[in-house]
């Protein structure tokens, strides 16, 4: 599936069913299409999207015009490079579900746009450290495979008629 259907706007739903795997997956980030594709290229499907979002909205363009749809995706292009795609599509989901509240009269959709992506990006934050945690147990975890306490070292000798120190400081020497 090619980068621009799969990671489309009618797709976001692929990306919402689990937010955290949504930060694990393997997605090109906002940086890594505009050095692929060319300078600009992120913009341009940000567009996309959220043009998409203002029409799942209902709102017009003499409220928000398309100039207006591709400067918001420029500046998020330009501020948030490292969203990868998936988490802007949970991002625009989560947005149009009115997770971080809702458009009134005349108010700046820019700005409502990117207080809600400032929001966002303190919930990644979280994700990630749950993330970064998750590994560094699972290091933990991992590096005590075929580890045994001192107790059941003493019963391994003891079964096997080895004579064994009692304490580890008999083993080891006295550190004092």
């Amino acid at each position: 599936m090619q980068m621009s259907t799969k990671f489309s706007y009618l797709n976001k739903s692929m990306f919402v069913s689990s937010p955290l795997d949504c930060f694990r997956r393997d997605s090109p980030s906002l940086v890594r299409i505009d050095t692929a594709y060319g300078r600009g290229s992120s913009a341009s499907w940000l567009f996309s999207v959220l043009q998409g979002m203002f029409v799942f909205l209902s709102v017009t363009e003499d409220r928000f015009s398309k100039e207006q749809i591709y400067n918001l995706a420029c500046n998020i292009s330009a501020n948030y490079k490292t969203l990868k795609l998936a988490e802007i599509l949970l991002f625009v989901s989560r947005f149009e579900s009115g997770k971080y509240g809702k458009f009134y009269g005349d108010a700046s959709y820019a700005l409502t746009v990117t207080e809600a992506m400032n929001t966002f990006m303190e919930e990644r934050s979280g994700y990630y450290a749950d993330i970064e945690r998750e590994r560094a147990e699972k290091k933990i975890a991992e590096s005590k495979k075929g580890v045994i306490t001192f107790e059941e070292y003493k019963r391994m000798k003891k079964e096997k008629g080895e004579e064994i120190s009692e304490t580890l400081s008999e083993m080891f020497g006295d550190s004092k």
